[in-house]
């Protein structure tokens, strides 16, 4: 279990739960030859999610009854040679890079090995000189090494150079829920007495346009942990939305303030750091941004309930 891949294999998992807890079922991890205890673990843990992704129907994404329509995930435009030209801001996010890593790097090496083989035949396609378009599934892997399986719809041009890349999710349009909730509510009033005129609610559905925002915040924060967090009116200026919507909306999906959620992730590289490293509590302390080394024990103490001194001893 001590061995650098076994390490890595770990961190991937660590990374799959993560996304799991914030409600995003999207991610897999890469399957290995091996067949020992956290190779089984890696597939109950890939399992539960497809389980829990058929189940559960996390608010903003998919709604599996009903009328749906398309929304484009990731959108790639490729040169000749299979480079990155352009993308949008989503597929940055959903593949956990910054807003410039993506462009000019081979679209190959975003997919995993298990793509590559069918990518291969899609490059090689590009030699027609006549237009085609397919619908294919791959499988890109994030900056953090998660899987990200994707229907993918795939249209050349040659005359132009260019290969556009898209995948799609299913969602289910608000004008239909809200037609569906009318017809409902229309259908209880012809068959029993007016029904007494209930308060008016705030709605806590958070729509995918809001989730992408607060995915774009929630990396802000990863990026900038050894910073102070601005104020949650810069920050949601730099997301595109407004600090009620931020604040409303970061609660809905992660189940925190943007603040205890830097510090949340804080303490979760610490506790990495300090058992995956040598470097000095003080060291790590001002690398994730507290103060003193006293300052980040106390509240790592707090959060999980022993001590980094003690973590350390258990680690050897």
């Amino acid at each position: 279990m001590d061995r650098p891949e076994n390490k890595k294999r770990f961190e991937k998992l660590f990374a799959q739960l993560l996304e799991l807890s914030n409600g995003n079922f999207s991610y897999r991890i890469e399957r290995t030859e091996k067949k020992d205890v956290l190779e089984a673990l890696i597939f109950l843990v890939n399992s539960a999610t497809e389980e829990i992704s058929d189940a559960f129907v996390h608010q903003g994404f998919v709604n599996r009854r009903g009328s749906r329509t398309v929304l484009v995930q990731l959108f790639f435009e490729l040169d000749i040679k299979g480079f990155v030209r352009k993308t949008n801001k989503m597929a940055g996010t959903l593949l956990q890079y910054g807003e410039d890593d993506l462009n000019h790097v081979p679209f190959a090496s975003l997919l995993s090995p298990e793509s590559h083989k069918a990518w291969a035949k899609i490059i090689k396609a590009m030699e027609i000189t006549s237009p085609w378009e397919i619908t294919f599934p791959l499988v890109f892997i994030t900056k953090q090494g998660l899987l990200f399986p994707a229907h993918c719809h795939i249209i050349h041009f040659p005359d132009e150079g260019r290969t556009v890349v898209t995948s799609f999710d299913m969602i289910q349009t608000k004008e239909m829920r809200e037609r569906q909730l009318q017809r409902k509510i229309e259908k209880q009033l012809r068959s029993h007495k007016p029904l007494p005129q209930e308060t008016k609610r705030d709605s806590t559905v958070l729509h995918t346009s809001d989730i992408e925002k607060l995915r774009v915040a929630e990396k802000y924060i990863k990026d900038h942990l050894a910073e102070p967090l601005p104020s949650l009116k810069e920050i949601a200026s730099f997301c595109g939305t407004n600090e009620f919507k931020l604040k409303k909306g970061f609660r809905e999906l992660y189940g925190m303030t943007a603040f205890q959620y830097q510090k949340n992730e804080r303490l979760q590289k610490a506790h990495v750091l300090i058992e995956h490293t040598h470097k000095k509590v003080s060291t790590i302390a001002k690398m994730i941004g507290f103060k003193k080394g006293n300052h980040l024990a106390r509240e790592f103490r707090k959060r999980y309930g022993y001590s980094p001194t003690e973590l350390r001893k258990l680690s050897k």
